[in-house]
């Protein structure tokens, strides 16, 4: 390809998965590519570099060219999760109010098997033995019942020192009313232990759950070393060749972006940030679908090693605050206000196996990128969703990743009938064939818990299934959910990535102010919403006013019936202020509306709590258009128009061997319809289009109907 017009500006987004790296590449009008690379573990900015390579190749650019004429550079990444889950966090200690040692251990009260008394706490993020006690006490209302000893503070920071911890998270009762005395800690351990990173929890998560609170403060800390020494590097490295442009851009659990320096003071926001950008793209290929209307999204995306899904309810990302890392009551919490993603390890890379019982699994564990599927010849011997793939004839060994990574079907169909078909007395397709239909049983159970636990019906919302392996299963997984339709974007492989594009520079800030509608505390309200509003000020004043970019803030709350067990997010608007009876009611009308729709109950008039008010800052970003101004052709149109095939193949079906028709989406035109069964091969993915279902071409993205399943001949 001619090297571009010295002109085009891009902008480029990274998402480093488990598996590949995927990077795609904008102009100012359009989406231009995407290109993946393996995920190196230990050195992620080598999977970067890869896929910047292929980028600039497929401009004809040199790759300093390319990063010489990148405005915007957007990075996701698992490091944070990773370190987490690794142990390779800093050592931290935590500090909090005389009396409270153990709010990490006992967490919130609940554990998996209730009635097992024999069943131990889980061990806290911080030992006892790095947990230190402040005397001190803030009261509910502010108040001040006990000083705070500063000499004892700097007795605890002189042993600190002594201990090697590398950071601290100070985390004080009712500091989120109060933070005088936290303030006072953060500055003493700052002057005593230079170089020590310090979070403070009524800056880290200001709500009033004092767990959640102070889990995030450590888990913050914890995280600070190492990501700012991360962060920089990436952007060190990007600059050394040749990128020139705005601040790095770093995706955060919330759905928008930070600058690289607000991100480094917010390392926590980085956890679990990839699968947050689905639901992003998700909206916006849904906009791009002249035939479909719904308002409800189930978005889903099959990578490697895991299978998320997230929910669009009525136009809006669904957000929670009841995320655990790890096991429910036995992992961390965050408390932060984050998009509602549920994973299971089920991907690509999910290794099958068959246990002691003749029982077939699949997953959690993973091939990862290394050693990978064993049809990668990357030394793994344990066969994968993506080896079952193959053997069944749904991706083509010799055109996978386009062509530039040769699979080796032998070696799939050897483990395969080894280690899964010979103990299940079965033929090697059979085994195959049952891997997916396991896989697709397990990602099928995670949607009905998802739109069951935020009062939907799955067969009520479009499905948009994004992932690299999301093609190979996806009918089978939505016929069984009883969704009717999912459209498939061509860039499936990196819907995540894709997000990153479409999201904005975007903050949460929250504000634990308790009060009850029946004695509602409208000076104590009106107090907390004027603070949060100035702190959307301060952030806007930290991003300069030279771009013309739209800056928006919006305002709601967290609340529930009196009594109620847990809270729900009610919209208030772009400027709140509860100035009588009439704002009240207002409060209570959305509040009623809301829990109808969710739970299909409501109590009027009865009592509403508020547990916590919240502010989103906005920096609306320009966004480019998902396909090239005049690639759509005839994109509302259903004329039917047949596609040819690019080759036929056998492929496995319901058991049976099935002359396939193959065809490649580069060949493909808008319009065009494609009859199940079918494979449509993109350079990235694979889309398998089971018997009774069909596909309508689209610019960007493929429109599945599902149909129903053919009667047994």
């Amino acid at each position: 390809m001619a090297s571009d017009a010295g002109s085009v500006r891009y902008t480029i987004a990274v998402d480093t998965g488990g598996t590949f790296t995927d990077l795609v590449l904008a102009d100012d009008r359009s989406i231009l590519g995407l290109h993946k690379a393996p995920t190196t573990p230990g050195e992620l900015f080598s999977g970067i570099h890869e896929a910047l390579g292929g980028a600039a190749a497929g401009r004809g650019l040199a790759l300093e060219e390319l990063l010489a004429r990148t405005a915007i550079f957007v990075y996701s990444t698992t490091h944070s999760t990773n370190a987490i889950l690794q142990g390779k966090v800093a050592r931290t200690a935590f500090l909090t109010t005389r009396g409270h040692p153990d709010i990490l251990l006992y967490k919130e009260g609940g554990k998996a098997q209730v009635h097992n008394w024999a069943m131990p706490f889980p061990k806290p993020y911080v030992p006892r033995s790095l947990t230190f006690e402040v005397t001190e006490r803030v009261l509910s209302d502010g108040g001040v019942a006990i000083p705070l000893d500063e000499d004892e503070v700097r007795r605890t920071a002189r042993r600190l020192a002594e201990l090697g911890v590398e950071a601290v998270g100070v985390c004080l009762l009712w500091s989120v009313v109060n933070p005088e005395h936290e303030l006072r800690v953060g500055r003493i351990l700052e002057e005593l232990l230079p170089g020590v990173e310090v979070s403070l929890g009524h800056r880290v998560n200001r709500v009033i759950r004092e767990y959640r609170r102070a889990s995030a403060t450590v888990i913050d800390a914890s995280l600070k070393p190492l990501m700012r020494r991360h962060l920089q590097d990436i952007d060190t490295r990007l600059r050394a060749l040749g990128f020139r442009g705005e601040p790095l851009m770093v995706t955060h659990v919330s759905g928008g972006v930070l600058r690289l320096r607000q991100m480094m003071e917010r390392p926590l926001q980085t956890i679990d940030s990839g699968p947050a950008l689905a639901p992003v793209a998700g909206i916006v290929f849904d906009r791009a679908e002249p035939l479909t209307d719904n308002r409800d999204l189930l978005v889903v995306d099959t990578g490697g090693t895991s299978f998320d899904a997230s929910l669009v309810i009525s136009g809006r990302i669904a957000y929670t605050r009841e995320k655990w890392f790890g096991p429910r009551w036995a992992g961390h919490m965050t408390g932060l206000p984050a998009v509602d993603t549920r994973s299971i390890g089920a991907g690509g890379g999910s290794i099958a196996y068959v246990d002691a019982g003749g029982l077939l699994h699949v997953g959690p564990e993973s091939a990862g990128a290394q050693p990978g599927p064993v049809a990668y010849g990357r030394g793994g011997m344990r066969p994968t969703v993506t080896d079952a793939a193959l053997v069944l004839g749904y991706i083509d060994p010799d055109d996978f990743l386009g062509g530039r990574m040769r699979l080796d079907l032998a070696a799939a169909r050897s483990a395969v009938e080894a280690q899964l078909a010979r103990p299940l007395r079965m033929t090697a397709e059979e085994a195959a064939e049952s891997v997916l239909v396991v896989a697709s049983e397990a990602m099928r159970g995670l949607l009905t818990d998802l739109t069951v636990a935020q009062g939907r019906d799955a067969r009520e919302c479009l499905m948009v299934a994004g992932g690299g392996a999301a093609g190979l299963n996806i009918a089978y997984i939505a016929r069984e959910a009883g969704v009717r339709r999912v459209l498939l974007p061509k860039l499936a492989a990196g819907l995540s990535a894709a997000g990153g594009l479409y999201s904005d520079i975007m903050a949460l800030f929250p504000r634990g102010c308790h009060t009850v509608t029946s004695s509602f505390d409208f000076e104590a309200v009106n107090a907390a919403l004027a603070e949060i509003d100035r702190d959307i000020d301060d952030f806007f004043a930290e991003i300069p006013e030279g771009q013309a970019l739209q800056r928006l803030r919006s305002f709601g709350c967290e609340a529930r019936y009196e009594q109620e067990m847990w809270e729900i997010d009610v919209s208030i608007g772009e400027r709140p202020s509860f100035d009588g009876e009439a704002a009240l009611a207002r409060l209570r009308a959305d509040f009623d509306a809301r829990h109808l729709d969710l739970f299909a109950t409501q109590q009027p008039e009865a009592p509403i709590e508020v547990i916590t008010w919240r502010g989103e800052a906005r920096i609306v970003r320009p966004k480019p258009a998902l396909a090239a101004e005049g690639a759509g052709g005839d994109d509302t149109g259903t004329s039917g128009a047949v596609a040819e095939p690019s080759a036929w193949r056998d492929a496995f079906f319901g058991g049976k061997a099935l002359r396939t028709p193959v065809y490649r989406g580069s060949a493909l035109h808008p319009s065009q319809r494609i009859d199940g069964p079918a494979i449509i091969s993109e350079t990235t993915t694979t889309v398998v289009l089971i018997p009774g279902s069909s596909v309508l071409v689209r610019p960007s993205h493929y429109l599945l109907d599902i149909g129903d399943e053919p009667a047994v001949a």
